[in-house]
């Protein structure tokens, strides 16, 4: 069943949706697989904190398990763990997974579902927008295990480092206006660079990065682009990413300096 979607039921309400489900769960001790989508980080660590403080507060443990190419074998991992019986897990990052296409945490989800349902695994996957257009394509049979989704699609208040903007301001509405003009013109980096650099300050993360991608489509040197990307990884604690970027920084700087001295020694 999916509940819910933006400006139908409240943030409070969904949340309570995760949190009765949960709580279900635990009184009849059985196994609780649910999905909460999101798009804004901020929203989500949101989301996660009232929660955790719900569930702490009724005696369980909240236990995050973040997916990355060594760590992607959710199932087998949460079965293995611990304390597993008296503890929610909030797993996120299937992205990371590695493996071709990033899909090793998927498949891995696919092959071991079965131990989540055994072991009586109670938990939430926190999915990006992508990851859950990816779940039921790679993890079809993990999907079909799901007990509920809840969409936390959500726009912050106010972008982060921005403590003078008025609550009031709709950034849904300047989302929207950006990308109607980007849908006329789209090839217009200033464009893609403010709905990139706006994104970055709501949370939007994966959105951010798609837009920089586009730009660096255009300007594949651009060397402050790239900056942007290695702070949206940073941001996202994505340290391998972070710092392949920052090496291709490096390698771009040096090639600059390089033709720079060249043509110094040419006049």
């Amino acid at each position: 069943m999916t509940a819910g979607k933006n400006g139908i039921i409240s943030l409070t309400d969904r949340i309570a949706i995760l949190f009765d489900e949960l709580e279900m769960a635990i009184k009849w001790d059985r196994p609780c697989i649910l999905f909460a989508v999101y798009q804004s980080e901020y929203i989500k660590e949101e989301v996660q904190s009232v929660l955790r403080h719900s569930l702490i507060k009724q005696g369980n443990d909240v236990l995050k398990y973040i997916v990355d190419k060594t760590h992607y074998d959710v199932a087998l991992d949460l079965r293995d763990q611990p304390g597993r019986k008296q503890s929610v897990f909030f797993v996120s990052g299937l992205r990371w997974g590695g493996g071709k296409g990033c899909s090793n945490a998927y498949h891995a989800l696919n092959m071991h579902r079965e131990y989540l349902v055994e072991e009586k695994i109670r938990s939430i996957f926190w999915l990006t927008k992508k990851e859950a257009r990816l779940l039921p394509r790679y993890a079809p049979d993990f999907w079909a295990f799901r007990y509920n989704v809840i969409e936390f699609l959500d726009y912050p208040s106010k972008p982060m480092g921005r403590k003078t903007d008025p609550p009031a301001v709709d950034y849904r509405q300047t989302v929207e206006r950006i990308l109607a003009r980007l849908s006329k013109n789209p090839d217009d980096v200033v464009l893609h660079k403010k709905i990139a650099s706006l994104y970055n300050k709501l949370g939007f993360f994966e959105d951010a990065l798609a837009h920089y991608y586009r730009i660096l489509r255009i300007y594949p040197k651009e060397i402050n682009i790239w900056l942007d990307i290695a702070e949206v990884y940073k941001k996202m604690d994505h340290a391998d990413n972070t710092a392949r970027i920052l090496k291709k920084v490096s390698r771009l700087k040096d090639m600059d300096i390089a033709i720079l001295k060249k043509r110094n020694n040419s006049t």
